[in-house]
């Protein structure tokens, strides 16, 4: 449910999409998706909060399998991407913020911002092993999420490419543009 109603949010806007339209989508009826979500609001909240999930699972991920820095970067990337584009549709409901409570907006950007400080962590611990070249980390996380916030301006599943091929391309981009000098 959270996943169909991030994509249609994403698609059409979440100011101009109903719950009716996403129980439709879902083939449901509005009560039972009011079942679930009191509100489009706390609709919006909980695919924010997927997509963080989808993160941290993914930053997991690379922290435990990477060797050095870089190659963790260059995991976390290649899969937070994929799963993104595969979980959401790359939905761009995630720069949605306005249409929170007050209360659920903090929340998600407390959340942010510790995931963005744990990127941080991870950019400098490629400086000092020497995988990533010396940079301001804070400016490098701007960098690489910047870039990757901005897919679902222009990434659609039946787009050309898949969220495979978007990963792969952007990790090959990033490596060259923050690979340590060896």
């Amino acid at each position: 449910m959270i996943a169909e109603a991030a994509r249609a949010f994403g698609h059409r806007g979440y100011q101009n999409v109903s719950l009716d339209e996403i129980a439709k989508s879902l083939n449901v009826t509005k009560p039972a998706l009011y079942h679930y979500f009191k509100s489009k609001q706390e609709l919006l909240y909980e695919c924010h909060n997927l997509s963080m999930d989808i993160g941290d699972r993914a930053l997991e991920e690379a922290m435990t399998t990477g060797k050095n820095g870089l190659e963790k970067l260059e995991k976390f990337v290649l899969i937070y991407i994929r799963d993104l584009a595969s979980e959401l549709g790359a939905s761009a409901v995630l720069h949605e913020y306005s249409g929170m409570t007050p209360n659920d907006r903090k929340r998600i950007m407390a959340r942010r911002r510790q995931f963005d400080l744990r990127l941080r962590a991870l950019i400098e611990e490629g400086i000092d092993d020497k995988t990533i070249a010396d940079c301001n980390p804070k400016l490098a996380v701007f960098w690489f999420m910047g870039t990757i916030t901005s897919i679902p301006r222009w990434y659609r599943l039946d787009g050309d490419h898949s969220g495979t091929d978007i990963a792969q391309a952007f990790v090959q981009f990033l490596v060259k543009g923050i690979q340590g000098r060896k």
